[in-house]
């Protein structure tokens, strides 16, 4: 069952893992490390911070903390929840780590805007003696575009071949184009989105923003990332509709629920827009707490009127 548990987990079908995960030891069987790695994943994937934490205390209590498998499920899921303080405590004081902990680590601490604090881990890593795969690169490359290194994320991309060996892959063609989007870097743009045209079709169909790039090269259009988007809508119209943009609706009821300066958590499945960005920052003020907001990209944390994006995003 730990088996189809992960599979689950991994293919994005969290709840389901969890009610097998649930069946599993409903039914007498002892869950190992892998089949609590699958539940972990689920609930990254869920964002169900409480469940994880749940399942994480049951790892202590069952002396299977110190697995590998278990404890870099565990790294995600407290990163994708929000977490990120706990994450890193949890990869400090793991006994004994492997590529994919530092490599989860990495991309923790650049989907939540701490580049610099990212590129540091990468460093630590290559004197660990740590050697980087594709995946390390794709995690680097995201924290340098999440922080507005736009040099030093050059700077790596151009060592993946040259030093390593490792040929860019259409992940890292996206995490490239994303982030010459953000900071209108047109020539780079461009080759990138030409290497992701060159690709297999299946490997860059999913990813609109060579699509979106073209447009913007030729045209001067804007990026859209939702179907009622503020650039599209008539003035008139534009206020109301902000207003009930689903994530603004989100902090509120939680501010009416929760109780006084416990910290707001909301996850979209789409790129925050900037009317919703510009009101968290003012809200994160008046009421005096954090507001964490997990778009499709990366994590915003919004304090006293700053976001960890620096606007980044």
């Amino acid at each position: 069952m730990g088996v189809m548990i992960s599979g689950l987990a991994q293919n994005g079908f969290g709840e389901e893992g969890l009610k097998l995960f649930n069946r599993m030891k409903s039914e007498g069987f002892q869950p190992c490390d892998y089949a609590f790695a699958g539940a972990i994943t689920s609930c990254a994937m869920l964002g169900a911070l409480e469940t994880g934490r749940q399942l994480h205390a049951q790892l202590v209590r069952l002396g299977l903390d110190s697995s590998a498998s278990a404890g870099n499920a565990l790294i995600t899921m407290y990163a994708r929840c929000g977490v990120v303080e706990a994450a890193n405590v949890l990869f400090l004081t793991m006994p004994c780590v492997d590529s994919v902990s530092w490599n989860a680590m990495i991309a923790a601490l650049g989907q939540h805007g701490r580049g610099i604090q990212a590129l540091e881990l990468f460093e630590q890593m290559l004197g660990a003696g740590i050697s980087p795969d594709r995946s390390t690169f794709l995690t680097i490359l995201s924290a340098c575009s999440h922080a507005g290194l736009v040099k030093e994320g050059q700077c790596y991309f151009n060592s993946m071949h040259r030093l390593y060996g490792i040929t860019p892959g259409a992940e890292v063609w996206e995490a490239l184009l994303a982030g010459c989007r953000t900071h209108g870097n047109v020539d780079l743009g461009t080759q990138a989105a030409e290497q992701l045209e060159l690709m297999p079709q299946q490997e860059y169909a999913r990813n609109l923003d060579v699509v979106g790039w073209r447009l913007r090269t030729k045209s001067m259009f804007s990026f859209v990332d939702d179907t009622v988007h503020p650039e599209d809508i008539e003035s008139d119209h534009k206020e109301r509709v902000l207003s009930a943009h689903s994530e603004k609706l989100a902090v509120a009821f939680a501010l009416l629920r929760l109780p006084s300066g416990a910290t707001v958590r909301v996850f979209k499945n789409l790129r925050i827009c900037g009317d919703c960005h510009n009101a968290f920052k003012f809200m994160s003020k008046v009421v005096g707490r954090e507001i964490i907001v997990r778009d499709a990209k990366r994590f915003h944390h919004f304090r006293d009127c700053d976001c960890s994006c620096a606007d980044y995003w």
